[in-house]
């Protein structure tokens, strides 16, 4: 049970921090922003996977992989795109 509610809260921590960041706050840096909103859903994924009570383990799951598809996969994608000449 403890390993689900982790992973809903490493789901919900980057939301907050992704939302604040696009609405033009600047709360952390480069690095720690980068942390936040893509090694706290990793972590969260795994910790998802790991725990026996389905509906933490689904929320977990699905959660944690649209935070790190909107994060981390669609701008590397983008910022791959852009940058062709």
């Amino acid at each position: 049970m403890k390993t689900g509610i982790l992973s809903i809260i490493f789901f919900i921590i980057p939301i907050v921090v992704y939302v604040v960041s696009m609405a033009g706050g600047d709360l952390f840096s480069g690095p720690v922003m980068i942390l936040l909103c893509i090694g706290l859903p990793v972590l969260g994924l795994f910790l998802g996977i790991g725990t026996k009570v389905k509906s933490l383990k689904i929320t977990g799951i699905i959660g944690n992989s649209l935070i790190l598809l909107v994060t981390g996969v669609i701008p590397l994608i983008s910022m791959y795109f852009w940058n062709q000449a």
